[in-house]
């Protein structure tokens, strides 16, 4: 009865002060093994495109003390009816608010805006082309927004011990804290 005495206090006084810090590098190499999707957007035969996302690169607390930016290029094929197919790089920066989900044990984000958006080739051919061009970035923010940009780890004793609790997240120094 002691030692579980003991014990239970050594758990409650280790959870009390427990945080965990994770870095852009960290949140960099977990979007690396996630974040490669290709999806179809708009009505095959008459306009759509074949969307091919890879490339996300992080920044904590950047733009703003509060947000997460997410820097995505996407490459997508137009394919137009009675038009050629055409390629184009489309470059997009979103900001977000992160948020730790209970349930998932993962850090996920809300409240995205585009901060800039660039398309290459620059002159898109036709309406359609560029009615086209909205689904492809709202579908970029729906898949970041979707998936955790950050799970905790369950094998790791202290990730295991937050992911229980109520943490709260914080920015800091370029970098989520996950506390309590």
């Amino acid at each position: 009865m002691k030692n579980f005495f003991a014990f239970t206090l050594l758990t409650l006084f280790l959870s009390s002060c427990a945080s965990y810090s994770v870095t852009e590098n960290e949140i960099q190499e977990y979007l690396d093994s996630q974040a490669s999707f290709e999806r179809t957007v708009g009505i095959k035969g008459l306009a759509y495109a074949n969307v091919k996302f890879n490339d996300i690169k992080v920044g904590i607390g950047r733009i703003s003390n509060e947000r997460v930016n997410l820097d995505a290029n996407s490459e997508a094929k137009l394919m137009i009816s009675g038009q050629p197919e055409q390629e184009i790089n489309i470059d997009v920066s979103f900001s977000a608010i992160p948020y730790y989900d209970k349930d998932e044990g993962a850090i996920f984000l809300n409240d995205l805006e585009v901060e800039s958006l660039e398309i290459l080739p620059e002159a898109i051919t036709g309406v359609a082309g560029n009615q086209l061009l909205s689904p492809i970035v709202r579908l970029i923010g729906q898949l970041i927004l979707s998936r955790p940009v950050y799970r905790l780890d369950e094998d790791d004793f202290k990730q295991t011990a937050l992911k229980k609790a109520r943490p709260e997240l914080l920015i800091k120094n370029h970098t989520l804290v996950v506390q309590m």
